[in-house]
């Protein structure tokens, strides 16, 4: 609960950044060429780009992709994952042979040659990057939540609820939820994770947004050719996906 609390404070205090950047800091596409390549000050506190653009700015703005993503992949993976896991534990056997297979099938696809097929057919944008996540991450969940099913109903409170009659939905709200979380939270912190380099990956190719749009993986492509002469343009992009990836890993998983 503590933890949960904390990454919906987390995407609160971000879409607040978000906020108060969209009233108080500059347009992130505003460009202002006499001030181009400004070192940190107050009115810009990490300089600007090579355009005169603010960088914290385009930081800011930058996160809304990945935060997106990541709040689709949770809530569909976790949702689509836990019942694909019911299934397989649950169903007859043929239908729990098949969404077993399924499940198998989309954990050894690569969720990269994913987004890219995807983005081939139906255009580059946040959407596709989101069903590419969707298409693959749901399975790690729904193995998992079926080996729990399996293992847990051999313990002893499992067949005591069972004899004291009670039904197979509150046996798996009291027992079977709260057993699986520190997996499953495992899981979501390694996908959450995985969903901010995907979507800085997907940015740097062109495939999330556009290369000009204020998009951390699409920032480090335009500013790439600044590795050596303004080494912040570069980093900036590279640290923020860095911090937000260890954030929602460490909120999410338990274990840690």
């Amino acid at each position: 609960m503590i933890r949960g609390a904390l990454l919906l404070l987390s995407f609160g205090a971000a879409a607040s950044a978000a906020l108060w950047a969209a009233v108080y800091l500059q347009d992130p596409h505003l460009i202002d060429l006499p001030n181009r390549l400004a070192s940190p000050s107050t009115a810009h506190p990490l300089g600007t780009d090579h355009l005169g653009r603010d960088l914290a700015t385009r930081l800011v703005w930058g996160a809304a992709p990945s935060l997106s993503v990541v709040a689709i992949v949770l809530a569909g993976g976790l949702g689509l994952g836990v019942l694909a896991g019911g299934v397989i534990a649950l169903a007859p056997r043929p239908m729990r042979d098949g969404v077993e297979w399924l499940a198998k099938t989309a954990l050894a696809v690569p969720t990269l040659i994913t987004a890219l097929v995807l983005s081939s057919i139906f255009g580059a944008g946040i959407l596709t990057v989101s069903a590419a996540l969707l298409a693959t991450s749901w399975a790690p969940y729904a193995l998992t939540i079926a080996a729990l099913f399996d293992r847990i109903r051999g313990e002893v409170y499992w067949r005591a609820s069972e004899a004291l009659g009670a039904t197979l939905p509150a046996a798996v709200r009291r027992h079977m939820l709260p057993n699986a979380w520190p997996a499953l939270g495992g899981l979501a912190g390694a996908d959450a994770g995985r969903a901010v380099i995907l979507v800085a990956s997907l940015g740097f190719i062109g495939l999330s947004a556009d290369t000009g749009q204020p998009e951390w993986g699409a920032m480090i492509h335009e500013y790439r050719m600044f590795l050596f002469t303004e080494p912040r343009l570069v980093l900036a992009p590279i640290l923020a996906c860095t911090l937000l990836t260890l954030l929602l890993h460490g909120i999410l998983d338990r274990d840690r």
